[in-house]
């Protein structure tokens, strides 16, 4: 967990030295640069070197940006990592401010590039360049295309392989202890000769639009000879202080877990978790370029080499997140509302990515559920704004269908690839997302590509109305779901229709609402067999559907879910689901013929509908079971129920929603028109307090339970109004 003093240290950093700056859409004097020729050169890292004298100075700043990664140092200190993700074609202007890092007389400004040219879901195959400038007192005092002298050191290996099928190259270097002198020593000269520095052609510019990180230091502990541990799971870029005493190989293999043997495995998932470093004698203090996550690090090296003073992270999190509090008097709720605050606080920088580690990917689908934690975490939606936007920004999507959305992005699908359900979740996304900000030129700028994906289902649709042999990767579930996907998937249906009603409700189109009802109504006719929703049907020679016996708890999630059933209208299945499907029913083996659904989605799913419809006592218990066990072994919140992929995915963040609305009582913030609504349930706790930020003020409640009554403290915006939703309980608000 997050001790109270890490997070007041974090707090303290980001506020020192994450200073959000001024939001640019163009430069001044800046162009795209690159070494002549070498644009879409694989895996080439260029070093880019500037020398300003500054004197006394009011206000100095950088702004940049670049294709694919850099890193910026002054005066050897890191300043910052980026560029913030952008959709093809397009880069977003990052701006800081360097007066922290300046000293009077010369400055070394240092501008690593990593050009990868590498299709990927983190990174766009996109040709590499570097556009900055130097800004001081409001005089470019320097910039690309001007300044600037680019070098290839030839430090980092490019014949490696990639890390991951979903990132690019891993890190491998070969290095002398001078090997940092360039970004320190104003005397330095190198012994190679600059890059010959071309202009490339005009970028696309947008402003970054979002926070920037918090870049906070901590260090592991030994545990075990050569092996290191952070305290939880943790996001960053991994840091190694070393006296190596004669010429070897270094690598640091790390991972979120250990084997069975206790060891960090060098593929326990099947990408590669190390860094490499061949190293003269002399002392290093080493930083990987690219972020990873990890709980544990092992050092391997010839005996006798190398001395390890200190393994560290410098942390690449998100630092908008720490003005929501939470506290109630059942100590396990405070624990996994933690660990869903660090799950979004690795997984949310500039998108919503699903894992820091394994992809960095923004993936649909999962963005549904964190664009409500954002809201509740920062009190805005600057993220999803942004992750919207890149969505909206290419006039097509070269490699996926017409009309189709990209199941992540921005990313690479050359296997043209895509989740058909995902654009539809995108579309549940964008109506909450109004709720959430007003934004309706946003809204109306989504039209065309919402109606792109209604055209693109057309296809699909038979003579029922239902849609039939859906393409690609058609995702219900991480379960035995997904194998019960054609030719009919009535949970496909199911959401198809909800995604009708809500383009209906957005854009006044009634004629969608009616297809929505149409589909509902045709799907319990078909699907239902008087006992379970079935998952489908497959085509007989005459091309009818023939129900299959394939039956999902995930389905009956998705039919309560999207409207087809209600508890009214199948009381025994609806009874069945709350009873029967616990999470010991996996242990127990009841309905054994039912098929278990997992984290994601059908099990978020169920917590929905157990909110729905106030069981928020048996949720609290649910959760605390499903996810303690995670918690208790990385400090974060998992993939799966078990550790087989990510143990730290964005959508595990949705907890702290889900303690927000249903442990605190804040069932709805509604701030386009200024009003809370309260919904207080007893969930098995004595009382409970929280903050929840909204823009730059608060809703504060906190209350204590008694005897079927809720003794409520409440604080809200200025302007705000409150409501509260009739439950069983007397409600009295201070």
């Amino acid at each position: 967990m997050i001790t109270l003093f890490l997070l007041i240290l974090s707090v303290f950093f980001n506020a020192c030295s994450s200073k959000q700056q001024a939001e640019y859409t163009s430069f001044v004097e800046a162009k795209p640069v690159w070494s002549e020729g070498r644009e879409c050169e694989k895996n080439l890292t260029l070093s880019f070197r500037e020398v300003v004298n500054v004197g006394f100075a009011n206000e100095a700043n950088i702004r940049l940006t670049a294709s694919c990664d850099y890193r910026l140092r002054v005066n050897g200190r890191f300043v910052a990592h980026g560029p913030c993700v952008a959709a093809h074609d397009y880069y977003r202007i990052d701006a800081y401010d360097l007066k922290p890092y300046l000293r009077p007389g010369k400055n070394i400004i240092a501008i690593e590039v990593a050009g990868y040219n590498c299709p990927s879901y983190y990174l766009l195959d996109q040709p590499s360049f570097l556009q900055a400038e130097i800004v001081v007192d409001g005089e470019v005092v320097a910039a690309t295309g001007e300044g600037f002298e680019a070098y290839d050191f030839g430090q980092r290996v490019a014949d490696v392989p990639k890390f991951s099928f979903q990132r690019p190259y891993t890190e491998a270097y070969v290095l002398d202890s001078s090997y940092d002198d360039w970004t320190t020593d104003k005397k330095w000269r190198s012994t190679i000769k600059a890059e010959k520095l071309v202009e490339q052609e005009h970028k696309a510019l947008l402003s970054r639009g979002v926070a920037y990180p918090d870049y906070r230091l901590h260090k592991a502990r030994p545990i075990a000879e050569n092996l290191y541990k952070f305290a939880t799971n943790s996001s960053g870029f991994l840091r190694a202080k070393v006296v190596v005493k004669k010429p070897c190989r270094l690598e640091l293999r790390f991972d979120e877990l250990l084997n069975d043997e206790g060891r960090v495995a060098k593929k326990r998932l099947g990408w590669k978790p190390y860094i490499l470093y061949d190293l003269q004698p002399g002392e290093y203090e080493l930083e990987s370029f690219e972020p990873y996550t990890m709980q544990y690090v092992e050092v391997f090296a010839e005996e006798g080499a190398v001395e390890v003073e200190k393994i560290s992270m410098r942390d690449y999190c998100n630092s908008d997140c720490h003005r929501a509090k939470f506290e109630s008097s059942n100590e396990e709720l405070n624990t996994l509302f933690e660990a869903a605050r660090e799950n979004y606080r690795q997984n949310v920088l500039d998108i919503y990515m699903d894992c820091p580690g394994r992809e960095r990917a923004g993936w649909l689908g999962d963005s549904y559920f964190t664009g409500r934690v954002e809201f509740g975490l920062t009190g805005k939606s600057r993220v999803e704004r942004n992750f919207i936007e890149n969505f909206l920004l290419p006039e097509e999507f070269k490699d996926i269908d017409k009309g189709m959305l990209p199941m992540c992005y921005p990313a690479d699908h050359r296997n043209h690839n895509y989740i058909p359900n995902w654009a539809m979740w995108f579309v549940l996304e964008l109506e909450e997302y109004l709720e959430r900000t007003g934004d309706k030129a946003t809204i109306e700028r989504a039209k065309e590509r919402v109606y792109g994906v209604v055209d693109y289902f057309k296809r699909y649709l038979n003579k029922d109305g239902l849609l039939e042999k859906l393409p690609k990767w058609v995702f219900v579930d991480y379960s035995f779901s997904n194998k019960c996907v054609q030719d009919i998937s009535y949970p496909s249906n199911m959401l198809y229709a909800e995604m009708l009603d809500v383009v209906s409700r957005i854009y006044g189109d009634k004629a969608l609402a009616e297809q929505a009802s149409h589909i509902r109504k045709k799907v319990l006719a078909q699907s239902y067999n008087g006992e379970f929703f079935v998952d489908n049907a497959l085509l007989d020679r005459r091309g009818k559907g023939v129900l299959t016996e394939n039956t999902t708890e995930a389905c009956q999630y998705y039919a309560f879910f999207c409207g087809v059933a209600t508890p009214q209208s199948h009381p025994e299945l609806w009874q069945k689901l709350c009873v029967d499907f616990h999470p010991e029913r996996r242990k127990a083996g009841a309905y054994a013929n039912v098929h278990p659904a997992n984290v994601f989605i059908g099990n978020f799913l169920r917590f929905e509908l157990l909110s729905r419809y106030g069981l928020n006592k048996q949720l609290v218990d649910e959760a605390v079971a499903l996810y303690m066990p995670m918690v208790e072994l990385t400090g974060t919140i998992w993939e799966f129920f078990k550790p087989k992929a990510s143990c730290c995915h964005g959508f595990g963040s949705y907890l702290s929603h889900i303690f927000y609305r249903d442990v605190l009582g804040v069932y709805e913030v509604l701030p386009c028109e200024k009003k809370v609504r309260l919904r207080l349930v007893d969930s098995g706790t004595e009382w409970c307090r929280g903050s929840i930020p909204v823009g730059d003020e608060y809703i504060n409640v906190e209350w204590h339970y008694n005897a079927g009554e809720f003794d409520v403290k409440l604080r809200l915006p200025e302007g705000y109004t409150y409501e509260i939703i009739p439950t069983e309980h007397k409600v009295t608000i201070k």
